[in-house]
């Protein structure tokens, strides 16, 4: 894009007049002052999307939408969570609410709605998130009220361990911590 190249003011005048001088000296404060133009024009086209958006366009979008960001969160947590906000907007269905679950947490999660009129997510990662409560606040805003969402972390358990028909020896030989193991996310 325009934006991107350096600017050259003295390239933009007459040949005869970029041996003057003053008209160099006039060039060079020019151009300073253009880049600035060319990056204030960069940040604000960058900052249109939320998944390019630097940590000003971030804070922007979270007050345009309303969004707390999530505690000791990274920039890229925060534009998650604004993704999500932005994917809650109906109808809503169960696919659309793991879209929206799966935008903000960062990793794919499980999504049950059981008889009881609660939804169930059950998420496998490589760390917990952190902050929940954004999640809550948006998910609760595009559901009906008589739905109860309950967000879970989904340790291995017996079965699912005993579906993958393996060995002990295969087991040991994935060197694997307590932690790991039961976390499960060694799980292809």
């Amino acid at each position: 894009m325009f934006y991107g190249d350096s600017s050259d003011y003295l390239h933009l005048l007459p040949d005869d007049w970029r041996e003057l001088l003053e008209i160099k000296v006039i060039s060079n404060g020019v151009n300073i002052q253009l880049d600035k133009v060319l990056d204030r024009i960069k940040a604000c086209v960058t900052n249109k999307s939320v998944t390019l958006a630097d940590e000003s366009g971030v804070a922007r979008w979270e007050r345009i939408l309303g969004v707390t960001s999530p505690l000791n969160s990274s920039l890229q947590a925060r534009r998650e969570a604004l993704r999500a906000k932005l994917m809650s907007k109906p109808p809503i269905n169960l696919q659309s609410f793991k879209a929206v679950a799966e935008a903000y947490m960062g990793l794919e999660v499980d999504v049950v709605l059981g008889e009881d009129y609660t939804l169930r997510v059950w998420y496998r990662g490589e760390s917990r998130q952190p902050d929940l409560n954004p999640l809550y606040s948006t998910v609760y805003e595009m559901i009906p009220a008589n739905l109860i969402v309950e967000i879970s972390y989904r340790y291995l358990v017996w079965n699912e361990l005993d579906s993958l028909d393996l060995v002990w020896d295969e087991l040991d030989a994935r060197s694997l911590v307590w932690d790991e193991f039961e976390r499960g996310e060694w799980i292809g």
